[in-house]
C-alpha cells in the first residue's frame, strides 16, 4: 500500500501529504522569511516594470500617465485601512473575556497538559511547544513499536500487516518531525512548522479501526499500547491545532501592525511623487525617468507584497491543518 512520489521516499496511504515536497516550494509558501519574500517580490516587480518602460509601452515623459499608474495603486491601497482594522477585531475576539471565560480557558489549556504528562510519563511537560511537541511525538513513536511487539506473534496476518503498515507510517514521520524539531529555535511556528503534513487522522483512524475489528484478537500489552497510542495521537491533535491559534494569533496582529507601517510611507510617498513628477521630468531623462517610475510603482505596491507574503504562509498552514483528530478530508478510507 505505498505509491512512490520520487525515487527516494515511498509515500503511504496513511499520509495524505508528500513525506518531502520541493524545498523552494516549501520555502515559498512556509519556512522562508516573509521579509526576504516581500524583497523577491518587490524585485519582481521592480523588474517587470522596469522592463516594460523600457520596451516603450509606458510613455514616462508624459506626467498623466505616470501620475495615474501611481495614483491608481495608491487609491486601491486605501481599503488596506479596513482589513487592518477587520484583522485586529479578529484577534482581539479571541484574546478578550470575562474572568469566568478566562478562568475555563486556562484551566483548560491546564488540564490538558497534565493529561499529556499523565500518558507519556514525563513529569513536568515542557513549557516550549517545540519541546513539548517532541515530548507527544517521542511517546506516539514508543508506543507504536511496543504494540508492534505485542503483534508480532499473532496468526491473524491481516492485523499483523496493517500494524506493520501503521507502525512504519508513525515511525517513518516521527523521524522527519525529531529532524525537524532539533534545527528548530523552539518558536511557535518552528514547532507548528514541524508536524505540518504529518500525524494526521487517518492514524487515529487506522488506530480505531485496528482495535474494534481485531480487539478480541490482542493481547492485554497489545490493547493497552494501542489505547495510550490512541490517546497520545488525540493528544498530539489538540497540541497541534493549539499552537496553530497560538502562531495564528501573533502573525495576524504582527501582520495588521506591519500593514500600518507600510502603508502610511507608502500613501505619503506616493502623493509626493504625484505632485513632483513635473518637475522630475524636466531634469532627467528618459531611460532615468523609467527608472524612477519601476521605483514609485514598487513603492506603493508595497503592502500588498507584505499582504500576499504573509497570507501565502497563513492560508497554507491553514489548509495543511484541515484534518482535525477523527475527520480526514482529501483521503479516501473506503478503498
Amino acid at each position: 500500500m505505498a505509491d512512490v512520489i520520487d525515487e527516494e521516499v515511498p509515500q503511504s496511504d496513511l499520509v495524505h501529504e508528500r513525506l518531502r515536497e520541493s524545498p523552494i516550494k516549501r520555502w515559498l509558501l512556509l519556512d522562508g522569511s516573509r521579509f526576504a519574500l516581500a524583497s523577491l517580490l518587490s524585485i519582481v516587480v521592480f523588474s517587470v516594470c522596469t522592463g516594460i518602460g523600457f520596451a516603450g509601452y509606458i510613455p514616462v515623459t508624459d506626467p498623466a500617465t505616470a501620475t495615474t499608474l501611481v495614483g491608481s495603486i495608491v487609491g486601491g491601497t486605501l481599503p488596506f485601512i479596513t482589513i487592518v482594522l477587520a484583522i485586529n477585531q479578529l484577534v482581539l475576539s479571541q484574546e478578550m473575556g470575562w474572568p469566568d471565560d478566562l478562568q475555563d480557558r486556562f484551566e483548560g489549556m491546564v488540564s490538558f497538559r497534565r493529561q499529556v504528562e499523565t500518558v507519556t510519563g514525563s513529569g513536568i511537560s515542557p513549557a516550549s511547544p517545540a519541546d513539548f511537541l517532541q515530548v507527544i511525538v517521542d511517546a506516539v513513536v514508543d508506543r507504536a513499536e511496543a504494540f508492534r511487539s505485542a503483534v508480532d506473534q499473532s496468526e491473524d496476518t491481516q492485523l499483523v500487516a496493517l500494524t506493520e503498515e501503521l507502525v512504519d507510517a508513525v515511525e517513518t514521520e516521527g523521524q522527519l518531525v525529531r529532524d525537524a524539531l532539533e534545527g528548530a529555535d523552539f518558536g511557535t511556528f518552528n514547532a507548528l512548522s514541524s508536524v505540518l503534513g504529518h500525524f494526521n487522522g487517518v492514524h487515529l483512524y487506522t488506530a480505531r479501526t485496528i482495535r474494534t475489528e481485531h480487539g478480541n484478537e490482542l493481547s492485554d500489552d497489545a490493547l493497552d499500547a494501542l489505547d495510550v497510542l490512541i490517546e497520545l495521537l488525540g493528544h498530539l491533535a489538540v497540541a497541534r491545532q493549539t499552537f496553530k491559534t497560538l502562531y495564528m494569533q501573533h502573525e495576524l496582529a504582527y501582520l495588521s501592525k506591519l500593514l500600518l507601517y507600510v502603508g502610511f510611507p507608502t500613501l505619503l510617498g506616493g502623493g509626493i511623487f504625484m505632485m513632483t513628477y513635473i518637475q522630475i521630468i524636466e531634469v532627467l531623462a528618459e531611460p532615468a525617468l523609467v527608472v524612477v517610475v519601476a521605483v514609485a510603482v514598487t513603492f506603493v505596491f508595497l503592502p500588498f507584497v507584505v499582504l500576499l507574503a504573509y497570507t501565502l504562509r497563513i492560508a497554507t498552514i491553514t489548509s495543511r491543518t484541515a484534518d482535525f483528530g477523527p475527520f480526514v478530508p482529501r483521503v479516501d478510507l473506503t478503498e
